[in-house]
């Protein structure tokens, strides 16, 4: 940790990226860095995995190069191996140095911790804006590239007309430009290396493949090239430009805003498609608050795009009879708040609050006061609005009011709250600020908040497609709240698809690598860009495919009453070993409840939420069906201590769910409930591995009776299946 100050680093850096030809440096390290070679036939995992090594630049490291060189006139000629291999081994070793710099507020604080272990409580090295320049700059990109064209299709297309009336181009016009000139970059790509065979390896260099031309794009958009001009024009730099205002690291790069880079010899250049893709969803909203006129359309819009957006989105899982858009809640005559979503399934509410506010520059240089209004009108507001509309839903002196002024009745008191705080843009660092700043309110209702952005909501609906694995992740999610750290949700996301979001008591603090999302990143490469391999991700989504448990989840999620929901998240949580047991005893119970006519049965407790269900297999006449079924879950639920405890009444031979219950209510020391069960001939449990905990009972021993209710012992029955 020898570095020196952030300032030396930055000046020896700047003085690099003017070098002569110092432009096929950073050629280079696009090839290298931002590229995804698939091996085979399909995309997997391991073509990915290079993009999260760290040994490679990020994107934000390669646009202050870019930056930087961009501030002077740009020699292009080719310098010969030595030189160009001296400047990328320069660069990275200052980028190295610039990282360890950005770390030294850290060290600064564990020193002082080390010295003063008595008040290293006191002492926080990322309560501060200089603690936290570090994960704003380093940290992960929110959206995928593909996101940033289709969004900013849905942000920009109420402002159609001002476009077109003041740039020239409308949102969609753009969007076909950018994405034209992705596909040519590829193309490009795939070129250079046949070129590059046949060429001495003095004369390599990958410049050649970010370079364009307007009438390319003009063959392949079937766009005026006049149109095209525009739209390259509005995001281009030209060279040579000062771009003085960038200083420092965290200053305004122009190349952010502009990435298309114009040489003074009239020739074009984009390094990171990326960029662009990024400053066409960002930088038209700055050109229309430049109009005075139109500022205020402008920002109405901008707001209206991510209620809409999460509406659709949210629409596509709990469907749209579910989801309500711009809710305005009401006590008495007064207006009490407003949900920009609400969503009502079964008793399970989520509230989202969406902003559109950004992190300032100043922010990001480092000031404290800055960096914490940012965050108070871009989260903090957001959340305690959700606070209020969860007073609102769980009170009874309230009304919610649609936009056509309908008032919407909810059947039933939610007993699980979601809050969600979502911004509209990129907002660096957004999970490492919400752990440090965000003031939580909690009850056995209203669960621990997601705070995120609509780039993730997008993939969350795309991913989790059905309400109950939504609502199950919200769940999980909300329960290990304050032992995840994470440098952005897709990752919590991506650890959840492959190996279920548990974590025991035993770890207070649990550090999850971006690596994680490698599942999601082919799953939505596969989706919106048409890739060829897996749609969706082996783990928990996969798991029950073709199952009895499968086939019931299934049904309860186009019923969604509350009994069933509830049950619905249990059966998501179960563990391997008793998922097979519970299919294997369904099957077994189908065919001999359908043979012999008779109530067959077994019940399974899930230990670590004070929980279980009880399951009926029987052609009886409904009364009785649902008299025995409610017995049996309310003895249940005394004998196990259980706070809750569900039922289903399945049909013999087709496993159709004809009946559910749901019983709840802490669990009370009662001797009438003693009494039935000193007289109730037990039967024993399912064995049961939480998939959750890893927590096991015993398991039955090949002699007990099998629990899948046959009345046969166990290693007669379901245990040579």
């Amino acid at each position: 940790m020898n570095a020196r100050d952030e300032g030396e680093v930055f000046d020896d850096l700047s003085v690099l990226c003017t070098s002569p030809g110092y432009i096929h440096a950073i050629a280079y390290f696009c090839w290298r860095d931002n590229l995804v070679r698939i091996s085979g036939d399909e995309i997997t995992e391991g073509d990915l995995q290079h993009q999260y090594s760290q040994e490679q630049l990020i994107r934000t490291e390669i646009a202050t190069l870019i930056g930087l060189m961009a501030k002077s006139k740009m020699d292009i000629g080719l310098p010969i191996p030595e030189v160009l291999q001296s400047y990328i081994n320069r660069s990275e070793a200052l980028l190295h140095e610039m990282h360890m710099s950005l770390q030294k507020p850290w060290v600064s604080a564990f020193k002082k911790m080390a010295r003063s272990p008595e008040k290293a409580k006191l002492i926080d090295p990322f309560s501060t804006a200089e603690g936290l320049r570090e994960p704003i700059f380093y940290g992960g990109e929110s959206a995928y590239n593909f996101q940033y064209e289709e969004l900013a299709r849905k942000k920009y297309q109420e402002d159609d007309d001002w476009l077109d009336a003041n740039v020239g181009f409308t949102i969609d016009q753009a969007c076909n430009v950018v994405n034209a000139l992705g596909k040519l970059k590829m193309d490009r790509m795939f070129d250079l290396r046949k070129t590059m065979v046949s060429l001495p390896p003095d004369q390599w260099t990958f410049l050649p493949g970010f370079s364009f031309n307007i009438e390319e794009l003009a063959t392949r958009t079937g766009l005026p090239i006049e149109k095209i001009e525009l739209v390259i024009s509005a995001f281009c730099f030209t060279v040579p430009k000062s771009n003085s205002s960038f200083a420092s690291l965290s200053d305004f790069n122009e190349t952010n805003a502009a990435p298309i880079i114009r040489t003074d010899d009239g020739s074009y250049y984009l390094f990171q498609h990326y960029s662009l893709l990024e400053a066409l969803y960002e930088a038209p909203f700055f050109w229309m608050v430049a109009d005075k006129k139109y500022r205020a359309t402008a920002s109405k819009n901008r707001g209206e795009f991510a209620e809409k957006f999460l509406t659709n989105r949210l629409a596509t899982v709990f469907g749209s009879k579910n989801v309500f858009p711009n809710v305005d809640i009401y006590k008495g005559k007064d207006r009490f708040a407003e949900a920009d979503v609400l969503v009502f399934y079964g008793n399970q509410a989520i509230i989202f609050q969406a902003k559109s506010k950004r992190l300032t520059i100043e922010a990001r240089k480092g000031n404290d006061l800055q960096l914490k209004d940012d965050f108070k009108k871009a989260i903090h507001d957001a959340y305690d609005q959700c606070l209020l509309c969860s007073e609102a839903l769980l009170g009874g002196a309230f009304k919610f009011v649609t936009p056509s002024g309908d008032e919407l009745k909810f059947p039933t008191k939610p007993t699980h709250i979601f809050p969600i705080c979502i911004v509209s843009d990129h907002y660096p660092a957004l999970s490492a600020q919400s752990r440090q700043f965000l003031k939580i309110k909690t009850t056995r209702v209203i669960h621990n908040p997601i705070v995120s952005d609509v780039f993730f909501i997008d993939v969350l609906s795309e991913i989790l497609e059905t309400p109950l694995h939504f609502l199950n992740y919200l769940s999980l999610r909300a329960k290990f709240y304050g032992q995840l750290l994470v440098s952005q949700e897709l990752t919590t996301l991506g650890y959840h698809l492959k190996h279920n979001l548990w974590l025991e008591k035993k770890y207070d603090m649990v550090n999850l690598g971006d690596d994680f999302t490698s599942s999601i990143d082919v799953a939505m490469s596969v989706r919106r860009l048409g890739l060829p391999g897996p749609r969706t991700p082996k783990g928990i989504l996969t798991r029950f495919e073709g199952s009895p448990i499968g086939r019931l989840l299934s049904e309860i999620e186009a019923v969604a009453t509350p009994e069933l929901v509830g049950l619905g998240m249990l059966l998501l949580q179960l563990g391997s070993i008793t998922a097979n047991h519970i299919n294997d005893g369904l099957k077994k119970m189908f065919r001999v409840a359908a043979a012999d006519g008779l109530n067959h049965d077994f019940s399974v407790p899930a230990e670590n939420e004070k929980s279980g269900f009880t399951v009926h297999v029987n052609s009886l006449p409904e009364p009785v069906a649902r008299d025995g079924l409610f017995k049996h879950c309310k003895l249940r639920k005394y004998d196990t201590k259980s706070d809750s405890w569900f039922g289903l009444w399945l049909r013999p031979g087709s496993g159709e769910i004809l009946g559910a219950l749901a019983l709840g209510g802490s669990w009370k020391a009662d001797p009438e409930m003693e009494k039935a069960l000193a007289a109730w001939p037990r039967k024993p449990l399912m064995p049961i591995e939480s998939f959750s905990a890893g927590i096991t009972r015993r398991k039955l021993g090949r002699n007990d009776l099998c629990s899948c209710g046959s009345g046969k012992k166990y290693k007669k029955c379901c245990i040579n299946k």
